[in-house]
């Protein structure tokens, strides 16, 4: 008798081989793609920072004195084409809120641009 096809014994192998892989590779793409997920925020973020230096080099008399801080939202920067319109939130999906705002801090030796969702 000649039979075709695969055993019982076999097939529990093969899934069990499958289920091992799945349990280790399933959370490593999770993973990396949370990781991509937080660099492509980190640069959006770091878009907006940039165009608020723009807006602030156009704008020298808003930059704060020594000591002190000045903001801009991103709807200011939206408005005045220093940020693309529909900047997007990789984390969320969305289009960066026009009430977040950049924070410009005036230190003793330079200034510092600070993202506040």
């Amino acid at each position: 008798m000649n039979h075709k096809g695969f055993t019982l014994i076999e097939l529990l192998a093969t899934l069990t081989i499958l289920a091992i892989l799945t349990v280790i590779v399933v959370p490593n793409v999770f993973s990396s793609i949370n990781r991509s997920k937080q660099s492509a925020y980190e640069n959006q973020v770091e878009t907006i920072i940039n165009g608020a230096k723009n807006y602030y080099a156009d704008h020298a008399e808003l930059l704060p004195n020594s000591g002190s801080s000045s903001t801009v939202t991103v709807g200011t920067l939206k408005t005045n084409n220093y940020i693309d319109k529909e900047i997007e939130n990789p984390k969320t999906g969305e289009t960066f809120k026009n009430t977040s705002t950049v924070k410009v801090t005036n230190t003793e030796e330079n200034y510092k641009y600070t993202f506040q969702e």
